[in-house]
């Protein structure tokens, strides 16, 4: 079983960015990232192999 991160990261019709670590899971392959598109913002939750690759993605979207 491998460990898998996912980032959590929303982005609202301002151009403001909010992204964190919110969830982790213990499976063989990598589960399905999502996207949710809401009257204010977009939402997506995209998981990672490692916590250092998901740590990357937050400072990324926080600095978009």
């Amino acid at each position: 079983m491998k460990t898998w991160y996912c980032v959590t990261s929303s982005f609202d019709d301002r151009g403001r960015a909010i992204a964190a670590i919110t969830a982790t899971k213990e499976a063989e392959e990598c589960p399905e990232s999502t996207y949710t598109n809401t009257s204010r913002k977009d939402i997506y939750n995209d998981w990672f192999g490692s916590e250092e690759e998901a740590k990357k993605w937050v400072e990324q979207a926080r600095c978009a």
